[in-house]
């Protein structure tokens, strides 16, 4: 864009500001995986109903939001600058079922992202809360009605007026025109057949996006190589595109820190977590100033390249604008590893002073043991929860997961490993954790992570005379260093 087109531009969203809009700012999606053939029991999946409905095709119209007044005005900064530059697209579709309208007004799409803007009106034109809506099916396929099967829904978020739906990339096609399937079965208590095929392109936002190599490797003291592939350049985001897998020698410790962990089913092989890590990256120009990350936005889940970790990942975030310089910083490397705690206890004592152990510069501190509510949505609400509190004092520890995980192999049912807090009394009787909360406070004196722990279990009726507590996992954060710059696409004259 010239000098001229910019001058033009600014001076058309000054006059498009004193129009009334939406005030509400996105925040991040949550971002849900799937991992083949395992699963987490503590995860659940809501079943979907498809009803048959009424479709509607629309025509598509094209619009730039300088001159038409945009939707996504009121969304986060990317949406809003796409927007500006003309690449949503009106779309008007509407059906009306039982009093009730059910209309799509905008969608904004490219190889990043589909977000489509929504609304529910009465008969009287007054606009119901969108989170009034339970929507049945939402997908993407092109115009002979295939399904694009890698595009997932995973986030609405619902302003007063407006629903702001958002789906990440279109899967892996060549087609530029695509069909946004979109379908309701009940608004408020009122059940009915709100159904819309709504047709946008792509073409327009795949011209103005860009692919530009890196061929960057590092592999960090951990064992785990990393190699960035290629950075992607959309009107809505960045993302980088890059692969991890662990040398020879990484491997082999990661077999024998399954063998170490204590807890797991003797009858069945340890679980090796080749892919239970996280990588932590940030962007920042030449100032030092951080750019907006938005891996969860984008919903950037891995794909498995080969066995043992071998993965493809990406990495979101804002639009990099032409007049700066870039560099993708990799800040650490969090790793689930055997880390053993463990401390007993009489709740009793509890009442003069706190049980305090302190092993191998971990320090673990004992509060309390009270009968209260339950911290968790998922827990029986019609009874009192045994919930203990505990002080830790921890280093380089990030996370320690509190209820137990059991993984089962999805075809034969069977459980492949048990981890997690234990809690067990002086006869021997576990009482599963479920339910508590992980809290980071700060650092103590000798730079540990102050961590407090809640974990409750409905199992644990009354106090026993003597309980210990022991946990074998936790997630370690190991600092790096790796600066990498990114190639900017060249800006059009």
């Amino acid at each position: 864009m010239n000098n001229l087109d910019k001058q033009i531009t600014q001076t058309l969203k000054k006059v498009a500001g004193e129009l009334d809009q939406p005030d509400f700012v996105m925040p991040d999606q949550v971002v849900t995986y799937e991992r083949k053939r395992l699963r987490l029991l503590e995860n659940f999946v809501l079943p979907v109903s498809i009803s048959c409905a009424l479709l509607l095709t629309i025509s598509v119209s094209p619009t730039f939001a300088a001159y038409v007044k945009s939707l996504f005005d009121g969304s986060d900064k990317e949406l809003q600058y796409a927007a500006q530059e003309g690449f949503s697209q009106k779309v008007n579709a509407s059906v009306t079922d039982q009093g009730y309208t059910l209309e799509i007004e905008e969608v904004l799409a490219d190889p990043m992202r589909i977000v489509a803007v929504y609304s529910i009106k009465d008969q009287q034109k007054n606009f119901i809360h969108p989170d009034k809506l339970q929507i049945s099916n939402v997908e993407v396929t092109d115009l002979k009605g295939n399904v694009i099967k890698e595009t997932k829904t995973y986030g609405v978020q619902k302003h007063e007026k407006y629903g702001y739906l958002t789906l990440n990339k279109p899967g892996e096609t060549e087609e530029q025109k695509l069909l946004l399937q979109f379908e309701g079965t009940q608004i408020d208590s009122v059940k009915g057949n709100w159904a819309l095929k709504v047709p946008f392109d792509l073409e327009k936002t795949t011209k103005a996006s860009k692919v530009l190599a890196i061929d960057k490797t590092y592999t960090t003291p951990q064992g785990l190589q990393i190699k960035l592939n290629s950075i992607m350049h959309s009107p809505t985001a960045a993302r980088v595109d890059y692969e991890t897998k662990w040398t020879e020698e990484a491997k082999k410790k990661l077999v024998q820190e399954s063998k170490q962990v204590k807890g797991k089913v003797d009858s069945i092989d340890p679980y090796v977590r080749y892919d239970d890590f996280k990588l932590n990256f940030h962007v920042e120009n030449e100032q030092g100033e951080k750019v907006n990350d938005l891996t969860r936005a984008l919903d950037t889940p891995r794909k498995t390249v080969g066995e043992y970790g071998h993965s493809n990942r990406k990495y979101g975030f804002a639009p990099l604008s032409p007049d700066h310089q870039y560099m993708l910083v990799l800040d650490s490397l969090e790793k689930i590893e055997p880390y053993e705690l463990g401390v007993s206890f009489e709740p009793k004592q509890l009442a003069d002073k706190p049980v305090r152990v302190d092993k191998d510069g971990k320090t673990i501190e004992i509060m309390s043991v009270t009968f209260d509510e339950p911290l968790n949505e998922a827990s029986p609400k019609n009874e009192k929860h045994a919930t203990i509190l505990l002080e830790a004092y921890l280093k380089d520890i990030s996370y320690i997961r509190l209820a137990d995980t059991i993984l089962m192999d999805d075809d034969t049912n069977t459980i492949i490993n048990r981890f997690g807090w234990t809690i067990k009394d002086e006869q021997g009787k576990v009482y599963n954790v479920t339910g508590g909360d992980f809290k980071m406070i700060g650092k103590d004196e000798q730079g540990r992570n102050h961590i407090r722990i809640k974990l409750q279990s409905y199992e644990m009726r009354e106090l026993p005379q003597k309980l210990s507590l022991t946990s074998e996992l936790a997630e370690k954060s190991y600092e790096l260093n790796w600066k990498v710059p990114l190639p900017m696409p060249k800006e059009d004259k």
